[in-house]
């Protein structure tokens, strides 16, 4: 990537955060003291600042697109505006030119793109922040779907990745933090680069089918490792309705409810039972059969989680569902957690903080973004140096399911998840 092209993602980006800064914290200062602003004038600031984070994302693409994904989950949480402008970036990305796509095809399987499929259509089926999906079909009449890494993606990952460790690294000299926000934000992102191998996303896609071998209730396309490599991946071409789209699954005579169940159950499993899932629930990766099959899509972003996490978090649920203390900490320690001087207090103060945002004041089965933000306040306000990445992503992983819920009028509940068939 050119010097200048790395230049003008940076602009970009910064561009984006002074804009989306004079949006909020102006109008707020007014706000607060003044008493000036009203909800309609809040709530065009929201389809400004949406907007804003729509095109920096569509102008960037990579990294930017990821984290607007997360947010379009967030029904919850987020201003409509946000939820509605952004949830297009899920497999509504504009593609790139077919052209570009075929070259990369042919080069990576090394022959002629009819040598391996009697049909390539040239118009994909979803583009997203990474690669783009086109239907096809092999020349022994199999029908496909054919994921193609973009030509320049790893250059502009690369870029943005070093963009953040950069704004880290200024946010930290500004206002330093107890916890040492930069080892953890490079090791949470660093996960991006991985989903860049197509040859380990298709083992571990091959790890998730076997995971639920005995479970004809869960699907997992496919991979055709002959027409594979690490930037083209060739899989079974399986149909479903996106998980968000409430009204077409109401008319599939499917009861939305048992779908956020049936979800968080498949998740449960593979987290507290298997030790390893698949980390980007996000709507574009979940589909569901008119027969009440769920469809799990793009294990890009998959992890293996340490012995004895499950058991860990498994013990700090209940812990925090019980208000027993002494668990508590036990859980934190098994999880990973730990103090500056080994004082067990700031994880007692921890999940107290987490636990006020339910009504009942201790947890009730679900983790919300709410939840996973006040975890984090607390933790820059205490000593503690070490926050396990394993934690960060179930958490993560736990909020997007969240919102997907929540989108369809119903919560994610681990618990009751807990006691379902598994």
């Amino acid at each position: 990537m050119k010097l200048a092209t790395r230049l003008w993602r940076s602009t970009r980006i910064a561009r984006a955060g002074v804009t989306l800064w004079l949006l909020y914290k102006p109008p707020d200062y007014l706000r607060r003291v003044f008493g000036l602003g009203t909800p309609s004038r809040r709530d065009r600031t929201h389809e400004r600042a949406a907007s804003v984070m729509l095109r920096t994302a569509l102008d960037l693409r990579g990294v930017v697109i990821k984290v607007c994904q997360v947010i379009a989950t967030r029904s919850d949480v987020f201003p409509p505006a946000f939820v509605r402008l952004l949830k297009q970036l899920h497999d509504a990305v504009p593609p790139q030119p077919f052209e570009r796509i075929a070259a990369a095809v042919e080069r990576e399987l090394g022959r002629p793109l009819d040598a391996a499929f009697v049909e390539f259509e040239r118009i994909p089926l979803a583009s997203a922040s990474l690669a783009q999906v086109h239907r096809a079909r092999l020349r022994d009449g199999r029908a496909v779907a054919v994921k193609v890494q973009y030509p320049d993606i790893e250059e502009i990952v690369r870029t943005d990745l070093e963009n953040i460790r950069r704004g880290c690294q200024i946010y930290e000299r500004l206002d330093p933090q107890p916890l040492e926000l930069l080892p953890l934000l490079t090791e949470l992102t660093s996960h991006l680069a991985l989903e860049l191998d197509f040859r380990r996303e298709a083992d571990s896609a091959d790890r998730v089918r076997e995971i639920f071998r005995d479970d004809p209730s869960v699907v997992v396309p496919e991979v055709y490792r002959e027409w594979s490599t690490s930037r083209v991946l060739t899989m079974e071409l399986v149909d479903g309705i996106k998980v968000t789209d409430l009204d077409a699954l109401r008319r599939a005579g499917l009861d939305p409810g048992e779908v956020v169940q049936e979800l968080m159950r498949i998740f449960v499993r593979m987290i507290l039972a298997a030790g390893f899932f698949q980390a980007d629930p996000h709507p574009g990766n979940l589909f569901v059969r008119p027969n009440r099959q769920i469809v799990l899509m793009d294990f890009g972003l998959s992890k293996e989680l340490p012995e004895g996490f499950g058991l860990g978090l498994f013990e700090l649920m209940f812990s925090m569902m019980t208000l027993n203390e002494a668990a508590m900490i036990r859980a934190f320690r098994e999880l990973g957690f730990a103090t500056k001087t080994g004082d067990p207090a700031p994880f007692l103060e921890i999940a107290r903080r987490m636990m006020r945002r339910s009504d009942t004041g201790r947890f009730e089965g679900e983790f919300t973004e709410e939840m996973t933000d006040e975890l984090f306040e607390a933790v820059r306000e205490n000593p503690v140096v070490r926050v396990p990445s394993d934690f960060v992503l179930v958490g993560r992983a736990f909020s997007l399911l969240s919102g997907i819920a929540h989108s369809l009028g119903h919560r994610a509940n681990v618990l009751a998840a807990m006691g379902a068939r598994t």
